[in-house]
């Protein structure tokens, strides 16, 4: 038994941790870990909510859309997790009532069903337009795995497509919606909604939601407290949560994956040399910077104009 009084700043599952050698615990830190806010909260009821909803001719559809770097592919991932179920012995047959599959770069049918048939566990070669298995056969084994709610990652490669390829996959996008009666949902960069903006009945049918950067406030900092409670270092850490929140906000322009990897960073330094806390001198190493860019802002992504290539 661990005892939690050596580490009472600690969680009582994060004080096992800190009980572990250095390099143990600088593993646990790097490893990917959930932290709750808002946001993510609001996202994971709303695809619960597509989730749930009878089949129907017109089902509900979500657009997810955020900058890169603000968790969205998490959040997918942690939601499939949750609804995705194991029967018989592991491996033997697996029900996919959430697939995750990642849209290809070139948007042509044959390869986006070879993406979808890869994400439920079907093979098939990379020269998929002379093998490629009939419509038929790919709803049925869609129909087979129990596919609620198709999930479509990096939706936003559409736009790489000739205007012609873009409509064709937004036709694509309506049959399978109709053939199947699943929810679609896309994830994507801001500019993702162009490539349904083109589409009367697609339009109608999706719902925007949108992963906003991080903004100073309260939220932001119960989410910088909460990342920090996390890390197994043993003494308490006092960083002013003000100039902390600003420097953090500033130098990574609010996207998620930046301020993780910072503090991530300053934790492992922490450890290795023995300081074994974070306060604000820990964010004065270069080092813990490094590649962390804060990218466009807001303003100027939402203002981009978005080439289509004629077809």
């Amino acid at each position: 038994m661990v005892d939690t009084k050596l580490w009472s700043h600690l969680p009582a599952d994060v004080c096992a941790v800190a009980a572990l050698g250095d390099e143990d615990r600088i593993a646990h830190i790097r490893a990917k870990r959930w932290i709750d806010y808002p946001h993510a909260a609001r996202v994971l009821w709303r695809l619960e909510e597509l989730y749930v909803q009878p089949r129907s001719d017109r089902m509900e559809n979500l657009l997810l859309l955020g900058r890169s770097g603000m968790g969205k592919t998490m959040l997918i991932r942690k939601f499939a997790r949750q609804v995705t179920l194991d029967l018989g012995e592991p491996g033997i047959v697996r029900l996919h009532p959430v697939v995750v599959m990642l849209m290809p770069h070139d948007p042509t049918a044959p390869r986006f069903f070879t993406q979808l048939l890869r994400a439920i566990g079907v093979p098939s070669a990379d020269s998929c337009e002379a093998i490629m298995p009939r419509e038929a056969t790919i709803l049925r084994l869609l129909s087979e795995v129990g596919v609620k709610v198709i999930v479509i990652d990096e939706l936003n490669s559409v736009l790489a497509g000739t205007a012609r390829q873009q409509r064709c996959f937004l036709q694509l996008l309506r049959w399978l919606s109709n053939e199947l009666r699943v929810a679609l949902v896309g994830v994507g960069v801001p500019e993702t909604r162009h490539a349904l903006m083109s589409d009367d009945q697609l339009r109608s049918r999706f719902m925007h939601l949108e992963l906003p950067d991080w903004q100073e406030g309260e939220p932001f900092t119960r989410f910088v407290t909460q990342l920090i409670w996390s890390l197994p270092l043993r003494a308490p850490s006092r960083v002013n949560g003000r100039r902390l929140t600003k420097l953090l906000l500033g130098r990574t322009g609010g996207i998620t994956l930046g301020v993780c990897k910072v503090i991530e960073r300053a934790a492992i330094a922490a450890i290795r040399s023995g300081q074994e806390h974070l306060d604000l001198s820990a964010f004065e190493r270069d080092e813990v910077w490094d590649g962390v860019d804060p990218g466009l802002p807001p303003l100027s992504v939402a203002r981009r104009t978005v080439r289509v290539r004629p077809g």
